[in-house]
């Protein structure tokens, strides 16, 4: 995190797995020009590719042009959902020859399973290791042949509220196999003392709004999201 007065902090950047956070006031040129050099000249994300952006107030997005200068922000918008009670008996829908488990240690070490990268990337990213994720973290995958071939994580925990995200690998899509995972892992977090299950998405991604509300989500709210590619920018300073 960045603040511009550690004992007034009314400026202040956050970087997280989940992206960017800029909150406070934007009009403070030295914290934004503090912040550019951050990003391009210092050690802070040389292994990043990008950075997304989250913001408040809005009139940030005027200002981002100085942070991310030479580069210029690309906006999207996204829909944050909200689940508090499912609305599919997800076990019923489960095809033959298919079966969902928790994730744990045990089908973790299982020998002849075999586990997509991203199912291990996904939590190192997030928690830090497999162990932080195991310890603090959930999820639920769908197996098929020996083969992970959806799977649904915890990205972020607070109190009695997480996040969920969701992949399935490509040959398996359009099975419903989305709507399953995405519904166990919900139905695991309401069962363990979760009051609320959040996902996010872009506006224009109607396989995942199609799945979040099969699930049982509701649209909480729309807003705006900022991006960059660190490795453009560089080639451009």
């Amino acid at each position: 995190v960045f603040v511009d007065d550690p004992a007034n902090p009314r400026t202040a950047f956050a970087f997280s797995p989940e992206g960017c956070y800029l909150a406070g006031n934007p009009d403070n040129d030295t914290f934004n020009r503090a912040l550019n050099e951050a990003i391009y000249a210092g050690k802070a994300f040389d292994e990043v590719n990008a950075l997304f952006f989250v913001c408040h107030p809005e009139r940030w997005q005027e200002r981002l042009r100085v942070v991310l200068d030479p580069r210029l922000p690309i906006e999207m918008t996204r829909h944050h959902y909200v689940c508090r009670e499912l609305k599919t008996e997800w076990r019923v829908d489960v095809p033959d020859g298919f079966t969902v488990h928790r994730v744990d240690e045990p089908l973790l070490g299982r020998p002849r399973l075999r586990i997509p990268d991203h199912v291990t990337g996904w939590m190192k990213v997030n928690w830090g290791s497999i162990a932080a994720f195991l310890q603090r973290g959930f999820g639920c995958v769908t197996i098929h042949d020996w083969e992970v071939v959806s799977w649904s994580l915890a990205d972020c925990v607070s109190g009695d509220a997480c996040e969920i995200g969701i992949r399935t690998l490509p040959a398996y899509r359009r099975r419903g196999l989305a709507t399953i995972t995405a519904a166990a892992a919900v139905d695991h977090a309401l069962s363990n003392g979760f009051s609320m299950v959040g996902w996010h998405c872009p506006a224009d991604n109607l396989g995942s709004i199609g799945t979040a509300e099969r699930v049982g989500f509701e649209k909480e709210r729309d807003y705006t999201m900022y991006y960059v590619f660190l490795d453009e920018a560089e080639h451009l300073a």
